[in-house]
């Protein structure tokens, strides 16, 4: 498991992928820093179709998330920017 902290407003790569174009989920859990609460934030997953970008899927952050990379997206990536400091754990 990958831990990763992100400060609060800063955008960070959790997840960082080149591979075949088979389809995967991937899961993460979001946790405060010092605090308790509602997660919040936003996460952007980006892909690709192969060299051709796509427009980035934008999603609201939670807690328990889970992302999918679809059958062409052999470029792969997934941005966090929370509104709190949170601990990031990739599964």
């Amino acid at each position: 498991m990958k831990e990763v902290v992100i400060h609060a407003g800063e955008r960070s790569r959790v997840l960082r992928r080149f591979s075949s174009s088979i389809p995967r989920r991937f899961s993460f859990d979001v946790e405060l820093l010092g605090g308790s609460g509602e997660v919040s934030g936003t996460v952007e997953v980006a892909g690709s179709r192969w060299l051709f970008s796509k427009p980035p899927l934008m999603l609201e952050l939670r807690r328990a998330m889970t992302v999918e990379k679809g059958f062409w997206d052999t470029l792969f990536s997934v941005f966090i920017t929370p509104d709190q400091d949170v601990r990031v754990v990739l599964h």
